[in-house]
């Protein structure tokens, strides 16, 4: 009798172990300590620090939850995570300054926008060969894959553009006119939208992929940096550099909802796939705000490593 209590108490000790480390994990890049950290969503703690390239920075996730994929620009490489072990199984050497990465939603390719050389890689997820290199514009800065995988979409920081790529050709089909220095871009599919943040005027760019026209332009806070769709809210939330702060509006018709004060200087936003939350890392101070999309208020503040920057969609499925 004894001894089955004792064994009841392990198995309901390693259920509460397996709960406590359960996934979606974020994993989120340190560009000044060239690791990247691991965050158990449901305890809101860092349970792995990994070492990867110098100076990372971007990052995806596979869609099948297997892999996450981060560039270290200053290596010039990709570093291949595996979600299981949690440790580095691959790296890829390319380029001269890999910042922002995308992913195919069938998992076979990698797009990878190279700062310095104005164009993107196209890496396959299982050999890890690059196969291809567009040219892209000035400085791509953004990436964003569409669902069908017919077009890639990229910022063109230098150029004030929004380039739409035929992934199958490699060949430019669109170049739309965004704000000042367009950075971060993101798709909402159920709109047809693209968004664009624009860091030196302070504004968000609305596209009409239907049109290929800017058809709404948003205000921000100070420099924006990143934004990610959040469907059950139905609202945008943006990042805001330099003004250290999360821009709030309406999915519907662009209309404010609220500001947001998180960490010092934020850039990497993502909404958390299960819960009501959106996590921000904040570079300069180190740190992860969790934001609750009903409250708006900032619920946990978690250190994660010095300059901590997940520029990208940085949750890994279950």
């Amino acid at each position: 009798m004894i001894k089955r209590a004792i064994l009841a108490f392990f198995i309901l000790l390693n259920g509460w172990a397996s709960v406590s480390t359960a996934r979606p994990f974020a994993f989120i890049t340190h560009q000044s300590a060239d690791t990247v950290s691991v965050i158990d969503t449901g305890s809101f703690r860092v349970i792995s620090e990994i070492p990867v390239g110098h100076r990372p920075a971007g990052v995806i996730t596979s869609h099948d939850g297997r892999r996450v994929y981060i560039s270290n620009p200053e290596s010039q490489e990709i570093s291949v995570i595996d979600t299981e072990s949690l440790q580095v199984t691959g790296t890829v050497t390319i380029g001269e300054g890999p910042l922002a990465i995308e992913i195919s939603p069938d998992d076979q390719n990698i797009y990878v926008a190279d700062w310095y050389r104005n164009s993107i890689f196209v890496i396959d997820s299982t050999s890890l060969e690059v196969k291809q290199e567009i040219l892209a514009g000035k400085a791509p800065a953004g990436l964003a894959c569409c669902r069908d995988m017919r077009f890639l979409y990229v910022a063109n920081r230098d150029d004030n553009t929004v380039a739409g790529i035929d992934i199958q050709s490699g060949d430019i089909i669109d170049v739309i006119p965004v704000g000042k220095a367009p950075f971060g871009i993101t798709l909402d599919p159920e709109k047809n939208f693209l968004y664009s943040a624009n860091v030196q005027d302070s504004t968000v760019s609305v596209i009409d992929l239907e049109k290929s026209e800017t058809v709404a332009t948003i205000k921000t806070g100070l420099f924006p940096y990143a934004i990610a769709v959040d469907p059950a809210s139905d609202r945008l939330f943006i990042t805001n550099q330099r003004s250290n702060d999360v821009t709030v509006v309406e999915r519907s018709d662009f209309s404010p909802v609220g500001t947001i004060e998180v960490g010092e200087y934020p850039e990497g936003i993502a909404v958390h796939p299960e819960q009501p939350h959106v996590y921000v890392a904040n570079w300069f101070d180190g740190t992860v705000s969790v934001i609750d999309t009903r409250s708006l208020d900032v619920i946990e503040t978690i250190a994660t490593g010095e300059g901590s920057r997940a520029y990208g969609q940085f949750f890994s499925p279950r």
